[in-house]
Parts: C-alpha cells; structure tokens; sequence
C-alpha cells in the first residue's frame, strides 16, 4: 500500500511534469485494424472493408456507435457458419450454439430473412414471408398472453394466512 503511495505524483509534481507528444507526427492518420487503409480521423469504422473494429479509440465508449464494434463477433460467426465452405461441422455447430445463447435476435431475424431471400420464385416467396409474420404473430400473441415480456410476477401471491 505505502509502495504505491510512494509511485503517485502529487498535483504541483504532475502540473510541473512536461508530457512529450512528440511520438505523433501531426499529420498521422487513423488507419483500419483490418485492411490497413488510412481512414478519415472523424470516422468511427472502415467504409473500405467493413470492418467491427473501431478506428476512434472512443468508439467503444459512445452509445449507439458501440453496438457494431460490441456484436460484430455474431456477425461473423453468422456469416462464418452460412457461407465459409472450409469450416468443419463442429465448428459450425458451436457457432450456431454461442448465437443462440447470446443472440438470439439474430435467429429469429436472420433465418426467416435467410429463407425468404434464398428462394427464387417470388410467388413463393411471397407466401413464405406471410406464413413467417403470420408465425410472429402468433408468438407475439402467445407472450402477451403469458406475461413474458415484463419479467415481472403476473399474478400477486396471496397470503394464506389472514391478517387481523
């Protein structure tokens, strides 16, 4: 405790400390973690390459701008598992295991949307995409009947023994 007592700068020390920025070239510019193009400094991701690294290094950190950079691991798993032809079973099966645990908006979205933009006949088509919002409709009435979506007790638990 005291050794790291010892190691902290006081204020009037770390005011007077002179901090060298001399590392960064004044005219360095960001490049993408992935495909190594330089990349606009006020940009948050790579246009060239699509990549879920995060060029600012504040990205992580600002809301909204933190969902690709956080859930691009399910993306590539998903698109690893449907479009990789060197990828082993087992592979494929453990991806589609960690999506289903940890993602499972991505299930119910991507394999309705994998299945109706996969057929070619757009009268099939057709009727896929009804038969599936007529299957979501049917599941969004089974939750609102069950309670399932606030989470809380749908039913209050009554006493059994009387208060007098």
């Amino acid at each position: 405790m005291a050794e790291q007592e010892e190691n902290n700068l006081s204020t009037e020390e770390f005011d007077e400390a002179e901090l060298e920025d001399d590392f960064i070239p004044a005219d360095a510019q960001p490049v993408c973690p992935k495909c190594f193009e330089p990349c606009n400094r006020l940009q948050y991701y790579c246009d060239k390459c699509s990549s879920g690294d995060a060029i600012n290094p504040l990205t992580p950190y600002m809301p909204f701008m933190n969902i690709r950079f956080n859930y691009d691991i399910f993306l590539t798993m998903w698109r690893k598992t449907w479009y990789d032809k060197y990828i082993s079973m087992g592979k494929r099966l453990f991806y589609l295991l960690m999506i289903t645990m940890l993602a499972p908006l991505l299930l119910v979205v991507g394999i309705p949307l994998l299945i109706a933009f996969g057929i070619n006949n757009s009268k099939l088509r057709k009727i896929t995409v009804i038969i599936l919002i007529a299957i979501a409709i049917v599941l969004f009435a089974l939750f609102l009947r069950l309670h399932l979506f606030t989470g809380m007790v749908t039913h209050p638990i009554r006493n059994p023994i009387p208060i007098r």
